[in-house]
């Protein structure tokens, strides 16, 4: 017997162990409950850990087997008939209450995360878009070459993408308001939901917005952000029911309502917090026999710990700033991180809670004119400007700085990789895709403001930061929030984007014919001088370091490389040395996109919930 057969017969072994040692579910509890009762003791075929986008959506198909029994671990509560989750206009007062984490990051700014069931999808504003094609082609690049043929990348994620989607076109109503879409780039009977609003806007300060884009950044007028080349300025759906009163259609609206009372198989539990995963042995690969947790409520960190067990697999879908939490809290990461909170190592994965990448925005608000926005909105109109149309005459100069900077960059940042040399072949990867694909590199969102008499906002990010952050556990006290260190803005080009992006923004409103709805802009107004240029790049930088936020878009702690570029997962999702553990959200994704990330992190889903059903055991 071989080495590698050995090692296959063991962990064999230790998962009918893990079957013999637990006694089934003995209660049949089923649909949503706060309670542990029936739960803790119990065995299930599949743990999620998480209840948000992802979680919910792998749970909800792994489950419409009905010999396959599905436990769901959400540490929020089951807030689905609460306005401030259901109405999608409601997303920008979210930040701050009990359904969001409000991670505190850099320089006191706070990344939003859904703590509720739905995760972030049941608090996000519902923008419905995807990356360019070259984006999700590059994901195949970074794997082992044994993997390159799994799908990851654009033709594969596409399919998953149109599988979780249920499009509705935009009706004559919508279509004369300026809506497109091309129908075969969308799902028509995945269960998520995606729509114009019928409160879309019907006033002139859309249509305004687009012509202006055009006029003063030459970006073209599209149909459809979803088809493979969103560099172009356009309306875009939301992930709302256009049949249910534009009610917000989050993972649980899609994937758990209609079948919570049905499928006896699948029980989610809310209101607890998964603090380990418990492992059957300690010698590599690990085999995960459950996970242990507790009572997490707003007012409650409860002291009993109870364990669910898994005959087949544990899922990671907690996000990208919890997901390697929980990791390090099991004994897998940085043993140097986790030997001083006296954490056993398990697997010595030192890139768990690295390679973190969020974005950062910065807002232009300028007052209106009076004119009717004839609708609620939500707003759903963006232009996605490409890095030779935010530095327009400089551009040249630019992209041959980048070229010559890269190795430096991927020096500075080294500590949250795995290596210079791996951020380096990646940064390499990242620059080609701006470069040569064009690949958008600011997101400037537009939106009619709260008082629409007197504002048009325009909310500024950038897209594609080399900049790179980590998470990392303080303590081994599983509520203790992790450290988060996003490194906002510390590669010098990150800066120059935005700086660069706010100028071509503030262009843009002073061009007609949306200058004609504005009486001047408010903010930032004279703290930024304007100029022929739209303001000195120096005024922006220094402006936008004290006034920037975070876009709460977090990914890449859990990343799906190759191990020696310093990924956590393969392209199975599985983690590296663990044998029947795998993550599903949005810490996977290696490297940023050109997006919101509802639509791919769906995909993920989708397609991992294809690869676990493949799995034998």
């Amino acid at each position: 017997m071989t080495l590698r057969s050995a090692a296959f017969f063991q962990v064999a072994l230790l998962l009918s162990a893990v079957v013999v040692a637990s006694k089934p579910n003995p209660t049949a509890v089923f649909g949503v409950t706060s309670s542990p009762d029936g739960i803790a003791g119990s065995t299930y075929d599949y743990i999620v850990i998480g209840g948000g986008t992802a979680g919910l959506a792998v749970a909800g198909r792994l489950s419409e087997n009905p010999a396959i029994s599905v436990l769901v671990v959400e540490a929020g509560a089951d807030d689905r008939n609460n306005p401030l989750v259901y109405d999608v206009n409601q997303f920008t007062n979210v930040g701050g209450t009990y359904l969001d984490w409000g991670y505190l990051a850099d320089e006191g700014r706070v990344v939003t995360q859904g703590k509720t069931l739905g995760g972030s999808s049941s608090i996000n504003g519902g923008t419905w878009t995807r990356g360019s094609a070259a984006q999700y082609d590059s994901w195949s690049t970074l794997l082992e070459k044994s993997e390159a043929n799994l799908g990851w990348n654009w033709k594969g994620m596409l399919h998953y993408m149109r599988k979780a989607e249920n499009f509705f076109p935009p009706t004559p109503e919508q279509v004369a308001k300026g809506a497109e879409a091309i129908p075969s780039v969308h799902g028509s009977s995945g269960p998520v939901h995606a729509a114009f609003p019928r409160g879309m806007y019907g006033g002139p300060q859309q249509p305004a917005f687009l012509a202006s884009a055009s006029n003063a950044s030459g970006l073209v007028h599209c149909p459809d952000f979803s088809a493979g080349n969103p560099n172009c300025v356009s309306m875009c759906p939301v992930s709302l029911n256009y049949f249910n009163n534009d009610r917000r259609s989050s993972s649980a609206e899609a994937y758990l309502t209609p079948n919570e009372k049905t499928r006896k198989n699948w029980v989610t539990l809310t209101q607890h917090l998964v603090t380990k995963i418990i492992w059957s042995n300690t010698q590599i690969p690990l085999v995960a026999s459950g996970v242990e947790f507790a009572t997490y409520t707003n007012t409650t960190n409860g002291t009993t710990r109870f364990t669910a067990h898994a005959r087949k697999e544990v899922i990671l879908a907690a996000g990208a700033l919890r997901t390697p939490a929980i990791l390090q809290l099991s004994g897998i990461g940085d043993a140097d991180l986790l030997r001083p909170l006296n954490i056993a190592p398990l697997v010595d994965l030192k890139t768990v809670g690295l390679n973190l990448i969020d974005q950062t925005n910065t807002v232009l608000i300028a007052s209106g004119t009076g004119f009717d926005p004839a609708g609620t909105g939500p707003s759903d109109v963006i232009a996605y400007p490409n890095f030779y149309q935010i530095f327009r005459n400089a551009s040249t100069d630019k992209a041959a700085e980048v070229k010559k900077s890269i190795q430096a960059w991927a020096a500075s940042q080294a500590s949250n990789g795995l290596s210079a040399s791996t951020l380096e072949t990646i940064f390499e990867k990242q620059a080609e895709i701006i470069l040569n694909t064009k690949a958008p590199m600011i997101e400037m969102f537009y939106a009619t403001g709260p008082d629409p008499s007197i504002q048009l906002v325009t909310v500024c990010w950038q897209l594609l930061p080399f900049s790179r952050g980590r998470v990392a556990i303080v303590s081994n006290d599983p509520f203790k929030y992790p450290y988060v260190h996003a490194n906002y803005l510390n590669v010098s080009l990150d800066l120059d984007v935005m700086a660069a992006g706010l100028q071509l923004a503030r262009t843009i409103l002073q061009t007609p014919p949306l200058s004609d709805l504005s009486t001047g802009e408010v903010v930032p107004g004279a703290a930024v001088p304007d100029n022929e240029e739209g303001g000195s790049a120096a005024d922006w930088r220094a402006y936008i370091r004290q006034n920037y936020n975070s876009v709460t878009h977090p990914i890449g702690t859990a990343a799906m490389m190759r191990r020696e570029l310093g990924g956590v997962v393969d392209g199975h999702l599985k983690v590296y040395d663990t044998a029947n553990v795998r993550v599903v959200d949005a810490s996977v994704l290696p490297m940023q996109l050109s997006a919101h990330l509802s639509s791919t992190v769906y995909g993920v889903a989708e397609k991992a919930a294809d690869l676990i059903k493949a799995a034998q055991y």
